[in-house]
């Protein structure tokens, strides 16, 4: 039971590397230590309701997967492992981190397998589909934020005060000095100074209104004024302007419809389980 209620709660440590060092310590709080078991028997009874609840709903869905006799793609099971496998330096890591919360390899394949037949049971039972009509239409009226947005790549030079602002914009226009250069000498931000003031690509909708309607009516190569950003003075200058690139539903219609899909389990997951309760007897052991 324990390992279908920390699911995710496992997902969750094993993506943020959070572990139980030799001793089963997960934390130290002025020298007082936070032991494994006792966070593992704290979500036991924080979660155990809700994980028993689950679980049952698991087990039903299962079993009607088995009656209409749905399996789980082994290929598709894999697809999903190595997805999150490729979130760790190694193998190595991975596994020990899965090995951290009491699970193996197996384990975690084997809950993508039920997550599979669980979603493929709901398909089934409630005879899911999204005809190309449902697509399209969805692609109708969504059509503008499916695009690519127009973006911008920029670079920042970021002060404390004003003055420090005004120098620094006094040096580029009258002495020609180099942004990347004045950026990774003057910046009050660390990230800025190491990285020559690169701010990389920004899309239309990311920036306050002020600032976004100033740099995007520059051209490349290009500096704006200076701007009041957060606590300090801003100055950006404009390396490269990308056009949005309108979406193409030929290109899009596969996500559009599995997002749709998607949308249609998570609706139709409970109202079936709920049924199958219904069915079902089901005995609490208190």
């Amino acid at each position: 039971m324990k390992k279908t209620i920390f699911a995710a709660a496992l997902l969750a440590m094993t993506a943020t590397g959070h572990a139980a060092d030799k001793s089963g310590t997960v934390a130290v709080i002025n020298g007082q230590k936070i032991a494994q078991e006792e966070l593992t028997k704290k979500l036991w009874w924080q979660y155990a309701a809700q994980g028993l609840t689950e679980l049952i709903d698991e087990k039903l869905l299962l079993a009607e997967g088995e009656r209409l006799g749905i399996k789980a793609d082994q290929k598709e099971v894999d697809q999903r492992f190595n997805s999150l496998a490729a979130g760790y330096a190694d193998k190595a890591a991975f596994e020990a981190n899965l090995k951290s919360v009491g699970w193996s390899t197996k384990d975690l394949r084997d809950l993508i397998g039920r997550q599979l037949v669980v979603r493929n049971t709901v398909i089934t039972a409630r005879k899911l589909a999204i005809t190309e009509e449902a697509a399209k239409d969805f692609f109708d009226k969504n059509k503008d934020k499916l695009g690519t947005p127009e973006s911008v790549k920029l670079s920042q030079i970021f002060v404390n005060t004003k003055a420090e602002a005004d120098d620094a914009y006094e040096l580029l226009t009258s002495v020609g000095a180099d942004f990347a250069k004045l950026s990774s000498v003057k910046s009050a931000d660390a990230n800025l100074r190491r990285n020559n003031g690169s701010l990389g690509n920004i899309s239309r909708g990311m920036l306050l209104p002020e600032i976004e309607k100033e740099l995007f009516a520059l051209k490349a190569g290009q500096f704006s004024k200076v701007l009041p950003t957060g606590n300090g003075f801003s100055i950006f200058k404009v390396e490269e302007l990308k056009p949005g690139v309108p979406a193409e539903y030929e290109k899009i219609k596969a996500d559009i419809k599995t997002a749709m899909l998607n949308q249609a389990i998570t609706k139709q997951l409970p109202a079936l389980a709920a049924e199958l309760k219904q069915k079902a007897k089901i005995e609490i052991i208190k």
